[in-house]
């Protein structure tokens, strides 16, 4: 049954008059009589009685119209929803991140919550190696990574939005001053977050050493961020991390220092396969661009 026909029986039933039935839905009242002949004959069931001075509903038309009425609520709705979804206001996002993105990405999240609050926004935590990969896979529609990690591919675009840098993190109490030299660590043990949880991390952390010409006594390496944090609050071993990290995560049980002299900038960029077809990924984008201006 065409919709536009049970609009038509609706507007009747509503206002008793074919001529303002007609008005309401910018058609002819012929077109209007047509329609209510057509829904009678499909039903088998006259919906009006009609005479020069009045028109009724029967008391099929009276048990039709409640039903009627949900259809068209239910389409409205449908409809609403459906534009809402192409103008990217209402639907989800997924947002991927590593152990290493640190807490500024809730910066960028609460400021378009706030402004679309109808977007579900899904935060996934996945593997660095894997990164790329779930934005090929359409797993998530924005990730959060660092820029070294970013790869040579005419699909996925990227701007930066957070620069960071690492720090030296102890036991309490195990070394003074806030700033401690590099060259300092010698015979230290250190405990390092997984080349497999970080390739990038890792290779950058291995990078300073060689640069003092050191050579790390590796106590044990760990595949989560708080499994490094536990250990250097037990005292098994110090540690490097993205600074927000470790600012983050401040138990009372370890001190963070910075390392003087070196330049430790770990660059965070936003990514994004250039073929996605979310809307609500090009207003996160929108309003990520206004917070780095």
């Amino acid at each position: 049954m065409d919709i536009n026909l049970i609009k038509y029986f609706v507007s009747v039933a509503q206002t008793l008059n074919f001529s303002e039935a007609a008005r309401q839905n910018f058609v002819s009242q012929s077109t209007v009589s047509r329609g209510i002949q057509e829904i009678e004959k499909e039903l088998g069931a006259s919906l009006f009685s009609r005479n020069k001075r009045s028109v009724m509903l029967t008391p099929e038309g009276k048990a039709l119209l409640p039903y009627a009425m949900e259809i068209i609520e239910n389409l409205n709705s449908a409809t609403f929803t459906i534009d809402k979804l192409q103008r990217g206001i209402d639907g989800k996002i997924t947002i991927g991140y590593d152990e290493t993105g640190g807490p500024y990405i809730a910066d960028y999240i609460k400021v378009f919550v706030k402004k679309y609050p109808d977007i579900t926004v899904d935060i996934k935590k996945i593997e660095m190696s894997e990164e790329i990969l779930a934005l090929d896979n359409n797993d998530c529609d924005i990730v959060f990574m660092l820029r070294d990690m970013m790869p040579d591919s005419p699909d996925i675009e990227h701007i930066e939005v957070y620069n960071d840098s690492m720090s030296l993190i102890c036991q309490r109490g195990m070394l003074k001053g806030n700033e401690i030299e590099f060259d300092k660590l010698h015979n230290q043990g250190v405990v390092l977050l997984s080349e497999g949880e970080n390739p990038i991390l890792y290779m950058e952390i291995l990078d300073l050493f060689r640069t003092y010409n050191i050579i790390p006594r590796i106590v044990n390496r760990f595949d989560s961020v708080k499994s490094v944090i536990l250990a250097v609050s037990a005292g098994i071993g110090v540690s490097l991390l993205p600074t927000s990290i470790c600012t983050s995560l401040e138990n009372g049980k370890f001190d963070i220092h910075k390392i003087n002299g070196i330049d430790t900038t770990l660059s965070y960029i936003m990514a994004w396969n250039r073929t996605m077809r979310n809307p609500g990924t090009n207003l996160f984008l929108q309003e990520t661009r206004k917070i780095i201006k």
